[in-house]
């Protein structure tokens, strides 16, 4: 049946279509004073990130960047709603990169 050979690849275009919509319509809405565009842009990313493996990478290394941050998010991870555990646990620096960044950090 040649609808379920093109089922995947229509399933991930339309993944990556809303993912992108809802970013971007996220970063237009981020200066109202509604913090609406933080959450579309969570919801986008927890759309684009199973399917844009470079996307995922970035984020790790930001993660391991900003280690604040990523603790952060793992102390906040039981309270999020599944779209944003998801995008956390995702996006976890590995522990040998984590500490090869920091060996690096304290390097500098």
């Amino acid at each position: 049946m040649i609808f379920s050979e093109a089922y995947p690849m229509i399933k991930r275009s339309v993944t990556l279509i809303a993912g992108f919509a809802f970013v971007i319509g996220g970063l237009i809405v981020t200066p109202l004073p509604i913090p609406l565009g933080l959450i579309m842009v969570i919801f986008g990313l927890s759309l684009l990130i199973p399917s844009l493996p470079v996307l995922r990478r970035w984020l790790q290394l930001l993660r391991m960047r900003y280690p604040k941050v990523s603790a952060r998010l793992r102390h906040i991870h039981p309270h999020l709603p599944a779209f944003a555990r998801r995008v956390v646990d995702d996006t976890e620096p590995d522990e040998s990169q984590r500490d090869k960044s920091q060996r690096d950090a304290d390097n500098k």
